[in-house]
């Protein structure tokens, strides 16, 4: 029995499809975990996900209507719905109601999952030294493959957010903020290391919003402009590391910079922070003068 599973304007490739061709899950010892055969719905949101993720069904395909795969999968219509449901709940799908609905696939939103993972990690109590430890291990060895790339166009392009960094701390502080965190996504964006990247993308909500918190409640302070100035200064001369090539250097340089960028932030609060992806009014920051102090007495 054959199923023509998306109806596209290109050419589609028959598959075969019988609820006993589903192959099922490797079953564990009996010494563990009891085994528990999957239930019908479950088998085929399987195989449709593997479709999905071997490029079989591309963002923006459209399945055929629920009775055309009830058929096809010879199931009951409310399985072949558990099953669509099951999908649409990974995000992997998107169904529309209505005479002109009906199941299409998705592209996957890292915007979303980063919020997620933010959720998760706020609900587990993470806090900001917590975060900022993650940035110290993941940014830096990006920061060394852009070395070794020597790209001239993701060069400019980071040069570039430098620049508006830089305009925006005269004009617009929350801009200013942004660019900051963007700064660090472009730099593991072009590191061509994509499980790189994609760590790094599951905390930049976190980092975009702390670097937000930060800004707000530190705007008046004069003594602040001068970090921002020396922040800006720092950026600048791990481009031009990159630009000589020297990997190992603005792998130590890098890391040195985010971890003194930590210990001011962490020192502006009285004890451990918790991360707030919702954005909200936390502890109140101690003055930036004292701030300061804290990181020198510190060895900051």
């Amino acid at each position: 029995m054959y199923n023509y599973l998306i109806t596209t304007s290109a050419a589609v490739q028959p598959v075969a499809w019988r609820m006993d061709n589903i192959p099922l899950p490797r079953r564990r010892s009996a010494a563990t975990v009891p085994a528990r055969r999957p239930k019908a719905a479950e088998m085929i949101a399987a195989e449709l996900r593997r479709q999905i993720v071997t490029g079989r069904l591309k963002p923006g395909d459209k399945l055929q209507p629920e009775s055309v795969l009830q058929s096809e999968f010879e199931i009951s219509r409310p399985t072949m719905r558990e099953a669509l449901r099951l999908l649409e709940a990974e995000s992997m799908i998107s169904i529309r109601r209505g005479k002109h609905g009906g199941a299409r696939v998705s592209s996957i939103d890292l915007g979303s999952v980063s919020r997620q993972v933010g959720t998760f990690l706020q609900i587990e109590g993470t806090t900001l030294s917590d975060v900022w430890f993650a940035r110290t291990v993941l940014e830096p060895p990006a920061a060394g493959l852009l070395a070794a790339q020597r790209e001239p166009q993701v060069l400019a392009e980071l040069e570039a957010n430098i620049a508006e960094a830089r305009e925006a701390a005269r004009t617009d502080l929350i801009r200013y903020a942004d660019l900051s965190a963007e700064f660090s996504m472009l730099i593991t964006k072009h590191c061509g290391n994509k499980t790189l990247h994609m760590l790094a993308m599951m905390i930049y909500d976190i980092i975009r919003l702390q670097h937000e918190h930060v800004t707000e409640r530190t705007r008046e302070k004069v003594s602040v402009d001068r970090l921002r100035q020396q922040s800006l200064r720092s950026r600048e001369e791990a481009v031009q590391l990159m630009r000589e090539g020297k990997v190992a250097e603005v792998e130590r340089f890098w890391r040195a910079h985010l971890e003194h960028m930590r210990d001011l932030v962490l020192a502006a609060y009285d004890g451990p922070m918790t991360i707030d992806v919702l954005h909200k009014e936390a502890r109140k920051p101690r003055p930036i003068s004292k701030v300061r102090r804290a990181v020198n007495l510190n060895g900051g």
